[in-house]
């Protein structure tokens, strides 16, 4: 089984919690065998073991603190990086919960986020990915930090129906009351907090279809990079982190996974694969994706996949598929595709 791992920044919400105690976050991070610079990489990852065991430092640390909602106190929604981007760019609160669940794997290989819809209401579950405390911790901080994102993205005043967590309370029950609501209840079977459906579908303010449109191929890149972990994988989501501003040179994509030029290409050949190729194929691949939005225009789509001129672009995606953008678009937007 592969190991799982948590997104690194996903964790200066800890380094900024420790500053405002007047502690020193690297002391913290080493200990538990973290370097403090990978918190900074845009896609580095932590063990989950490693998250654990920091968690249940501060614990020792902080025996009196909730931390969970200590935590969350210091969350800010660019940690996630594009996932917390994406989100709020949605149209209603619910399909940024829905995008939040679909590509939580960028934030958390375990995936522990759940959602199911009834009639009139929503239910987010969380499922058991460390041990009590840490669990505990975890379980806190998620809810109060989408329960913050919901009220500041739509205004969500809506009372919780209920929110339920596997462990004792860690601290004063009036402290969860007050950030919660008063349906809390401790040592439940399941994680969840169930919320109404009408407040949530609601459009919100931070709505912008341009986001999506750009940002959810490469969500949906960084969620395969992770769940597949493989060379490949990495660099075609390096390629796309890239465009629409840089477009990726062999070497660039060498230096990234820390390898003379010679090797990744050897390590590129063990694949089947070389660079050009996925090059050619991640471009094509959000050629294709945009392509089906009828409101980005060729030339826009062009320019998105990394390309200046409209006619290099036309001549290469005909080269890639064999057809023009104009004739590819046409045939996958016809009544009867």
């Amino acid at each position: 089984m592969s190991e799982q791992t948590i997104l690194a920044s996903d964790l200066r919400v800890i380094t900024r919690y420790l500053s405002s105690q007047q502690c020193d976050p690297e002391v913290a991070l080493s200990a538990a065998g973290i370097p403090l610079d990978t918190l900074s990489e845009p896609r580095g990852r932590v063990p989950a073991t490693q998250v654990g065991a920091l968690l249940a430092q501060l614990v020792d640390q902080f025996p009196d603190a909730n931390l969970g909602l200590a935590l969350a106190a210091h969350h800010h929604l660019t940690d996630t990086h594009v996932l917390g981007i994406t989100a709020i760019a949605s149209d209603t609160a619910l399909d940024a919960l829905r995008r939040l669940v679909r590509y939580q794997a960028l934030v958390s290989s375990q995936e522990p986020l759940g959602i199911s819809e009834e009639a009139d209401t929503v239910t987010l579950t969380k499922s058991i990915a460390q041990e009590v405390v840490a669990e505990h911790i975890i379980q806190v901080f998620l809810f109060s930090v989408i329960l913050t994102a919901l009220r500041n993205i739509s205004g969500f005043s809506g009372d919780i129906i209920g929110v339920g967590f596997t462990g004792p309370a860690q601290g004063p029950e009036a402290d969860y009351r007050e950030r919660f609501g008063p349906r809390v209840k401790f040592s439940a079977q399941q994680a969840q907090m169930t919320l109404p459906k009408d407040a949530l579908a609601q459009p919100i303010s931070t709505g912008n279809v341009d986001i999506l449109t750009t940002n959810e191929p490469l969500l949906a890149s960084l969620v395969r990079a992770v769940r597949e972990n493989n060379l490949p994988a990495k660099i075609k989501l390096a390629i796309l982190d890239q465009l629409p501003d840089h477009t990726l040179t062999e070497d660039e994509a060498a230096a990234s996974q820390n390898m003379s030029l010679r090797t990744f290409q050897r390590r590129l050949e063990d694949e089947g694969t070389r660079f050009r190729a996925l090059l050619d194929q991640t471009r094509a691949e959000r050629a294709e994706s945009l392509l089906g939005d009828p409101a980005c225009s060729l030339s826009e789509v062009g320019y998105y996949c990394g390309f200046s001129e409209q006619a290099s672009f036309s001549r290469a995606f005909k080269r890639w598929t064999g057809q023009t953008p104009s004739d590819y678009r046409k045939a996958l937007l016809a009544p009867d595709h």
